[in-house]
């Protein structure tokens, strides 16, 4: 077998738990993620495969089934599936990455659990995440905030192989389009109207808070998007006028990204990486939890007018294309390596 050379194409197979259940709801960043690596001319192949909790035997079958046919297998989301995955992935000799996404590693959630059995679960899921970071060959997080919530015990087996994957908005979906026919559509009226992302249905999102501080907005209503369908989300984007987030917890906010992208001015509280997504814009926010505070802190941001155009000045940190170059670096990186190593076995 003759070495491979880091300008090879690599194969990929994406793994994840977070899908569409049968409305064709869910999570859309792997769906997303694998249509960016698939325009990628480094890439021969990028295949997504669920990890779907009903049938788990039969998942691990048909998931370490593709591994054989794909130079690199990359999990997404941690807990006890991630673990169940990397163990049926043990006999493959592929080199294995998994990206964290959040709570998986804060397991922040334990807080506003609802139940002691669901507190065990979210503690169950960060410390199967923990053993995660030893099994796996490549360790990615959504923000490097992130590894502040890996136990110092294992800081040290991340120094060389931990890497920053940093999500993004797929610019040929997400595209501006007149609020009006967006309006139009979903049939809104007129009026300010601040989305609310509640996609996952959780008291976590704090869409209590978001009510209190748009009843203290004038003339604005709120717009829960929740049930929505991955493709349907621009237009939900593109309707609003705001985005308001209120969440207890977060990692790093996808929806601030995609509203960003069609130019829509974003007020979060510090939350995840908010903070440093938002640093350095004119017409967005970090704002208070308290909900007077913040709504004044958003009716004067709203008197200047909006001049960001982040959509176009901030590509190259929001374009999922873009920011995949790095991850793909690594495909190859670890795939070369791999394959250099068993020419000489």
């Amino acid at each position: 077998m003759q070495p491979s050379t880091p300008n090879q194409l690599v194969s990929v197979l994406l793994i994840s738990n977070q899908v569409r259940n049968a409305e064709g709801v869910g999570n859309p960043i792997i769906e997303r993620m694998t249509r960016s690596l698939n325009r990628d001319k480094r890439i021969s192949t990028a295949h997504f495969e669920p990890f779907l909790k009903g049938n788990t035997v039969a998942s691990l079958r048909r998931i370490a089934k593709e591994a054989r046919r794909h130079d690199v297998a990359h999990v997404h989301f941690g807990g006890l599936y991630a673990l169940l995955v990397r163990l049926a992935l043990a006999g493959s000799r592929k080199p294995t990455l998994i990206t964290f996404h959040g709570t998986d590693i804060h397991a922040k959630a334990v807080q506003t659990a609802s139940s002691k059995l669901e507190k065990i679960k979210i503690r169950l899921n960060q410390w199967a995440s923990f053993a995660c970071i030893l099994l796996y060959g490549n360790v990615g997080f959504v923000a490097g905030e992130l590894k502040a919530y890996v136990p110092s015990l294992l800081r040290k087996r991340l120094k060389r192989r931990s890497f920053t994957q940093l999500l993004g908005v797929d610019y040929e979906t997400f595209f501006p389009m007149e609020q009006g026919d967006a309006r139009g559509r979903l049939g809104l009226g007129d009026g300010r109207l601040a989305l609310f992302s509640d996609i996952s249905r959780t008291n976590v999102k704090r869409r209590d808070l978001a009510e209190k501080i748009t009843s203290l907005l004038d003339n604005t209503r709120l717009l829960v998007m929740s049930g929505v369908k991955a493709e349907e989300t621009p237009l939900w984007v593109n309707a609003c006028d705001i985005l308001l987030l209120t969440s207890d917890e977060e990692g790093s906010p996808n929806i601030i990204r995609e509203c960003l992208a069609l130019n829509k001015r974003v007020f979060s509280v510090d939350v995840g990486d908010a903070r440093q997504q938002l640093h350095g814009l004119s017409n967005s926010m970090v704002i208070s939890r308290d909900p007077e505070t913040a709504a004044r802190q958003i009716e004067a941001s709203l008197q200047k007018p909006y001049t960001d155009n982040t959509r176009d000045c901030l590509r190259s940190r929001l374009d999922i294309d873009l920011l995949n170059n790095n991850v793909v670096n690594l495909y190859q990186r670890v795939s070369h390596h791999t394959t250099k190593h068993r020419s000489f076995v």
